[in-house]
């Protein structure tokens, strides 16, 4: 047999080998990442999102609601201030309701995630880690008694928009604590920092901190989960689209 063949096949085959190896790493770091996610029901929370802008004559903005999520596709959120506006996701259609005025409008997602090129739009707001199904994955892991992790990945359908994601995850407690955003042209437009707090045994989020980039300067935005509720049985009333 022709020994560069026979070279050639024993490189594909370790290479094959050390792939399938990598990948089921990332495939175990992930499902441990969503045993937590897994055991949160259902879960709702008020939340305060104050909104900062480096660009000239921009005033900080602070808006108040609250959030409902149950399963993996069904969220409500209620702003109250300064908007009062109701937006239900479930499944693939989202509706947004004015309740003084009763006005609203259902959205299909997927024709919006169509016109995005995003499939993730509509996803869980309290599974960070759903939007890498769309993505080509690979991992690199830190440090030797204290372990941490970077997942990165590059979308799987071409996007003109997002170029690449790397999820930092906590080896101790296998939570993603920071998530970025890069560009097509590898310029990083948007950095997350997520704070935790335990409920029911269950870690969830209290605190949500972006860095964003946007035409003209940058946005600042923190978002703060108070009065978190963990399983307490919300009903699917709460979560219909009609």
């Amino acid at each position: 047999m022709n020994k560069k063949f026979i070279l050639g096949f024993v490189f594909f085959l370790a290479f094959s080998v050390s792939s399938f190896a990598m990948d089921q790493k990332i495939e175990d770091l992930l499902n441990k990442v969503r045993a937590n996610q897994n055991k949160i029901e259902d879960m709702s929370a008020d939340i305060t999102t104050v909104i900062k802008s480096d660009m000239k004559d921009k005033k900080a903005m602070e808006q108040k609601g609250s959030i409902m999520v149950k399963g993996s596709d069904a969220s409500r959120m209620e702003m109250t201030s300064p908007l009062n506006q109701v937006t239900i996701t479930n499944k693939d259609k989202m509706e947004v309701l004015n309740p003084a005025t009763g006005q609203k409008f259902v959205q299909d997602l997927k024709k919006l995630k169509g016109k995005l090129g995003q499939s993730s739009v509509g996803s869980s707001p309290i599974d960070q880690t759903k939007v890498l199904d769309y993505f080509d994955l690979k991992l690199e892991e830190k440090g030797v008694i204290s372990k941490s992790y970077i997942i990165t990945g590059v979308p799987k359908e071409k996007n003109k928009f997002m170029g690449m994601m790397k999820f930092y995850i906590d080896g101790s407690r296998n939570l993603p604590v920071k998530i970025e955003i890069y560009n097509t042209s590898d310029k990083l437009v948007s950095a997350s920092d997520i704070d935790y707090t335990k409920v029911k045994d269950i870690w969830v989020i209290s605190k949500n901190t972006s860095s964003i980039v946007v035409p003209g300067g940058k946005m600042e935005i923190e978002m703060r989960f108070d009065n978190v509720k963990v399983n307490e049985g919300l009903s699917d009333k709460l979560f219909e689209i009609k």
